[in-house]
């Protein structure tokens, strides 16, 4: 299957981009650090972003070339940008990857889908698979604000908040903070940093062959027992997840993989 054949891939420049929507700080931080990535990788870059929804941050990238994936796009798919430079599939994460055929890799990929850690696990892995290995991996919803925060169902969460602690707050990350100790355990050549200021916390993968992590979290394989990974064992082990501001978590994969 070609790109062609999946819903909504697109090409050639011909139209403004949508109307803007209401500011979103956390939106806003998602496109500043990509973009300051961006710059400092060679040309021409390459993005992928899963879980595009309104395509506020998608937008906002600036890179040679972009592909937006989401199973329903929410924006005007015919007043969106258009152009050899950008495509769109609006088709799940899992079938992009099985059938999208791609003669490049990806310099920096965006992980932003369904808020589940078998999801967000099966995507990254996917991911590894079409970057390179000065690729760039930058996981949202890694850093959940509270207990209520980490619920796999988002209406669930807000009301459970709402009635329990008298919280308006709709913050969700679903339990997708789960992947790190995965990450850390089954894959020894990889680095990692969790960025928990000036934004959304998200976190930022790529390979070293110098890790910044040396030691697994998980250390039995007996010990995988995901749903015993609740908020209370992320509350005990979430300085194992690297954590740095945003300029310090930049500057490192900067530095680790000789861009700029």
């Amino acid at each position: 299957m070609t790109p062609a054949d999946l819903p909504f891939a697109t090409s050639r420049v011909m139209s403004d981009p949508p109307a803007p929507l209401p500011n979103n700080p956390f939106l806003q931080a998602s496109a500043r650090r990509v973009n300051s990535l961006l710059s400092a990788i060679p040309s021409p870059t390459r993005y992928l972003e899963v879980g595009v929804e309104t395509g506020q941050t998608f937008f906002e990238i600036s890179a040679d070339f972009k592909t937006a994936v989401d199973p329903k796009f929410l924006f005007d798919r015919e007043s969106a940008p258009k152009g050899d430079s950008i495509e769109y599939f609006e088709t799940t994460s899992d079938r992009f990857f099985c059938n999208v055929k791609r003669d490049f890799k990806y310099d920096l990929v965006f992980l932003d889908g369904l808020h589940t850690w078998e999801q967000t696990y099966r995507d990254f892995c996917n991911t590894l698979l079409i970057t390179h290995k000065r690729s760039i991996i930058l996981l949202d919803d890694i850093f959940p604000s509270d207990v209520f925060s980490c619920n796999r169902d988002q209406v669930e969460a807000v009301m459970m908040r709402q009635f329990m602690a008298g919280d308006p707050s709709n913050a969700w990350h679903g339990d997708t903070y789960k992947i790190i100790p995965l990450i850390r355990t089954f894959h020894p050549l990889l680095s990692y940093c969790t960025i928990i200021t000036d934004g959304n916390p998200q976190a930022l993968v790529w390979r070293s062959p110098q890790p910044a992590i040396a030691s697994p979290i998980l250390r039995e394989v007996g010990e995988l027992n995901m749903p015993a990974l609740d908020y209370l064992w992320f509350l005990r082990h979430q300085e194992s997840y690297n954590l740095m501001n945003e300029q310090e978590a930049l500057a490192l994969v900067i530095r680790s993989l000789q861009l700029g």
